[in-house]
């Protein structure tokens, strides 16, 4: 009996320790999973850039347009082809044609009647290769074609720099607008602390007949208040952290610290000449590359109506037999021949296709003037609104000074008895909002920075 006591305890033993080794391996798988991360702006925008999945997917995309080039490069190009084939016959085959009959001649004028006869033809097997060459040596439209690639290719560059550049000025604004709501849940967490802590001191006066009843529901009621806020900005902030990995290319399980001071930096922005703006703006450069294009497009159509020359290089190998044998019965065909095509008429349809062409250039013409007017005034506006925010957050850094030292006095004098609980939380409410408004307004000051840069064509 003591000795089967003694195997259950070993087996219990020997089953504790492989469940705690167990535990300690799985929290070590766990604990790799994920890697800590510290990003200011400068390191969080090179991070995206690297391992931002819309970015690669449109490079990717770039890529694969601009593989129209050599599409139009190969229509200039020999085309080589050959061809092989076997045949294999298994009943006869004959040809039917009128043919003097030389068994039944007739014997007292010698002439041999003609008659319907058949003879037989092919053999059982038919062997055959063929090596073909083919060359435009003239094609108007296949020249258009390919500057019109060339064209197309560059505007796709230029669209995936402009899509880049908009990616890259949407993480910016992420960025900082969880840096933004980092700050918002530290001062509702910072809120509702003191707020407790005021409901405490509450409770000790009151319990010590201090202050009323009223005082004392008062400070907490404001602090129950301030539990709801503090949550709902802990969880923004860690919705908008989760949306940082993504744009960043990281795990769900990484971690983010964001070295952000947040502080109010007021710059002089120089307005350069609109001719150098034009130069860096991608859609305006798109429009006039898309007239380009649209003129090479015009000439494409026009070149329907020219004669295109086709030049032809072959050679045929043929024979056949009734064995295996590739050497009987040869014929050996070597050719060169030209193709000339000259359209004539198509029913007003390739008529149609050039007036179509010429309405879409003048479109494209009149989609860069309209370009030009909108960079114009989208910059003028952003002027504007860059010198109005400036003057907002200004305006409410002031107020918050001013918001911080009444709240300031206000606690020495709730503390004194000099004032109610009642007039401590409007002080304190006053300062919140104060603390938040500048902080929105420094938000929307950096983002309309991003925006103005974007609008100069820079990718600051």
């Amino acid at each position: 009996m003591k000795t089967a006591k003694i195997i259950r305890k070993e087996k219990g033993f020997k089953h504790i320790l492989f469940t705690l080794l167990l535990y300690c391996a799985a929290s070590q798988f766990l604990y790799a999973q994920g890697a800590d991360h510290k990003f200011n702006l400068d390191d969080f925008v090179a991070r995206v850039n690297q391992a931002n999945l819309q970015l690669k997917i449109s490079k990717a995309e770039k890529d694969f347009e601009q593989k129209a080039t050599n599409e139009a490069v190969a229509s200039l190009l020999p085309q080589v082809n050959f061809q092989g084939g076997y045949q294999r016959n298994f009943n006869e085959q004959y040809v039917y044609f009128e043919f003097p009959d030389f068994s039944n001649i007739d014997p007292e004028t010698g002439e041999a009647p003609v008659k319907m006869q058949k003879f037989a033809a092919g053999f059982k097997n038919d062997f055959q290769a063929n090596f073909l060459l083919q060359q435009n040596l003239l094609s108007f439209k296949t020249l258009y074609e390919l500057k019109s690639s060339r064209i197309y290719s560059d505007i796709e560059g230029l669209k995936y720099e402009n899509k880049a550049k908009e990616i890259i000025n949407n993480a910016k604004k992420m960025f900082l607008q969880t840096v933004l709501m980092e700050h918002v849940y530290e001062l509702n967490r910072l809120t509702e602390k003191n707020a407790k802590e005021n409901y405490l001191a509450a409770k000790n006066k009151y319990e010590n007949k201090l202050i009323s009843e009223m005082d004392f529901l008062q400070a907490k009621v404001h602090w129950e208040n301030q539990i709801p806020q503090a949550k709902q900005a802990k969880r923004n902030y860690l919705i908008l952290l989760c949306n940082l990995k993504i744009i960043a290319g990281l795990n769900a399980a990484d971690s983010i610290v964001l070295e952000n001071q947040y502080l109010f930096k007021n710059e002089s922005f120089q307005v350069p000449s609109i001719d150098a703006v034009l130069e860096k703006r991608e859609d305006y450069q798109m429009a006039i590359k898309n007239i380009d294009f649209q003129k090479i497009s015009v000439k494409k159509e026009k070149s329907e109506f020219l004669p295109v020359v086709t030049g032809q290089l072959g050679y045929s190998y043929m024979s056949n037999s009734d064995k295996w044998k590739f050497n009987e019965n040869e014929n050996k065909p070597f050719y060169v021949g030209l193709t000339l095509t000259i359209p004539i008429c198509s029913g007003g349809y390739q008529a149609t296709q050039v007036q179509k062409a010429k309405i879409r250039q003048h479109i494209s013409e009149m989609q860069r003037e309209d370009a030009e007017q909108q960079i114009r005034i989208e910059i003028s506006n952003l002027q504007m609104k860059l010198q109005e925010e400036v003057e907002i957050v200004k305006s409410a850094e002031s107020t918050l000074n001013t918001a911080r030292k009444g709240y300031e006095l206000a606690q020495k004098n709730a503390g004194s008895g000099l004032i109610s609980q009642l007039d401590l939380r409007k002080y304190s409410e006053d300062l919140k909002k104060a603390q938040l408004n500048f902080y929105y307004a420094i938000y929307n000051y950096e983002c309309s920075k991003i925006d103005y840069n974007k609008a100069l064509g820079n990718n600051k």
